[in-house]
């Protein structure tokens, strides 16, 4: 991206900018842009939701048809159970705002949520059918899942395509001091749908000790950003939250929008989910809300309900697995499988966990003589000389957790969750550590797929938090969807 371009400029300031303009001028040699269209981001919206619709019922029409016949478009069973799936994965969808588009030539369809909410709802097709003891061939059901990652991945290459051919960055200004302009600026050139160029900043005072991409980018004063802007031939104004007060405020977006250019606020909740925060009004006043994670009632209920699903099936699905890896620990050395230890979870109650044993006897009387990889109060060692050969192939595929499956069905454990630390560890974490505990530890949780052990402490606290906070079925569903190829992959096993 070009959002560095504005900082060579040696041509003279708008009238009245003062010393900020004087870093960094908006010249007209930079300003000058061929003209040139601009998705619509309205119309690739209806377009992909419409095509991802048409693509989810015919799929099911289709594959019905060609392997059961037409007989069975009276079936309840398979026919109907697509049906429902279709309409399932298309409420994901929307619900995880695949559908909310913007302006970008970057656009790829964000195939990674596609992936993941057609997993999601696949399993939840096969759960439905062994509920309510439907029988759908296992291969129509497979054949269902790849038909739609195919032809909805279709659809999201040829309206990409478009976007390729149709739209241009968004040339975007930012107002804010300069730690809240640094982090916007940051964030635009993150975001995986839309291609920002962050023509500079403006704020009202530039300080001695600033960075040089500040100085660089200093483009004028807030009060002459109607003229920068417009000058810049400028899309978006980005304003920080505080960067002006509410009297300022009302007026400079009324002369963006009079030369044509949108203003967006940012919040600064780069820690709160997009779903928990809403817009109202209070006699004709703007108010952001930021709702709480809906860590109690029907929303518990379906989690617990779901983690005895899931643990039994799991249980079922793996118990060939649990008995080899049995026989191989008592064959190595003779001790006993099964390792248990205090772990904290939910409200600070201690419970005991159940892991495959993976070291030697007595491991953690041995620790002391180790160093620590980490930085922070969990241990963890590259290299660790107490594990045993069997316990580093449990470890590498993760089967070492696997017996935490009798946690959740005691409920002291859920499918997804924060990571249960032992009872040392938690004591030597800072105090704000212990919001986590407001929720179950997890069998697997945002840690165990962001990189497990090679995430550092700060990391681990930082993800931890962030699912506390903004916890939903729907987080735990695309956690649960995101973990088997972070398992086969083995990211960060140790």
């Amino acid at each position: 991206m070009k959002d560095d371009l504005m900082g060579d400029s040696t041509h003279n300031p708008p009238p009245g900018v003062g010393d900020v303009a004087s870093s960094g001028a908006v010249g007209e040699e930079l300003i000058q842009r061929s003209s040139s269209l601009v998705l619509d981001p309205d119309s690739t919206r209806v377009s992909l939701a419409i095509g991802d619709a048409v693509a989810a019922f015919l799929v099911v029409v289709v594959v019905t048809v060609a392997l059961e016949g037409f007989d069975s478009l009276v079936s309840i069973d398979p026919f109907v159970v697509g049906l429902v799936g279709a309409g399932a994965l298309w409420v994901v969808l929307w619900w995880r705002n695949a559908y909310y588009l913007s302006r970008s030539i970057y656009w790829d369809g964000n195939l990674s949520v596609l992936v993941t909410s057609i997993a999601a709802t696949t399993a939840g097709m096969v759960g439905a059918s062994w509920l309510f003891v439907l029988e759908p061939a296992r291969l129509w059901q497979l054949t269902i899942s790849g038909a739609w990652l195919i032809s909805m991945s279709l659809v999201r290459l040829v309206l990409a395509r478009r976007n390729d051919e149709r739209s241009t960055p968004v040339r975007v200004i930012v107002a804010g001091n300069t730690g809240d302009a640094l982090a916007t600026r940051l964030a635009l050139r993150a975001d995986p749908r839309t291609s920002y160029e962050v023509q500079g900043f403006v704020m009202d005072r530039l300080d001695d000790d600033v960075p040089t991409i500040v100085s660089q980018l200093a483009l004028g004063s807030i009060d002459h950003l109607p003229h920068i802007a417009k000058k810049a031939d400028t899309d978006l104004v980005v304003v920080c939250l505080g960067a002006i007060d509410a009297e300022r405020f009302a007026p400079l977006v009324r002369h963006l929008n009079f030369v044509g250019v949108e203003v967006a606020l940012s919040t600064g909740l780069s820690d709160v989910a997009l779903r928990r925060v809403s817009l109202s009004h209070v006699a004709g006043r703007p108010l952001v809300r930021v709702t709480p994670a809906p860590l109690g009632g029907w929303h518990l209920a379906v989690k617990r309900a779901l983690d005895v699903v899931g643990a039994t099936l799991l249980l079922i699905l793996t118990s060939p697995i649990l008995l080899a890896a049995t026989i191989a620990i008592r064959i190595e050395d003779g001790g006993r499988a099964l390792y248990r230890q205090k772990r904290v979870g939910k409200g600070g109650h201690q419970f005991t966990i159940f892991k495959f044993r993976t070291m030697v006897n007595r491991a953690e009387e041995l620790q002391i003589d180790l160093t620590n990889d980490h930085e922070g109060p969990v241990f963890k060692m590259q290299e660790d000389p107490r594990v045993t050969r069997v316990g580093r192939v449990l470890r590498k595929t993760s089967f070492d957790e696997l017996p935490q499956i009798i946690n959740i069905l005691r409920g002291e454990m859920s499918l997804v969750g924060p990571r249960p630390l032992p009872v040392y560890e938690i004591d030597a974490a800072p105090t704000s550590f212990l919001d986590r505990q407001a929720v179950k530890p997890g069998l697997t949780g945002r840690w165990q797929v962001s990189g497990r052990s090679d995430t550092g402490f700060a990391e681990l606290d930082e993800l931890d938090r962030w699912y506390v906070d903004n916890w939903s079925l729907g987080q735990d569903f695309e956690i649960l969807a995101r973990t088997v190829p972070a398992v086969l992959l083995a990211r960060g096993a140790r």
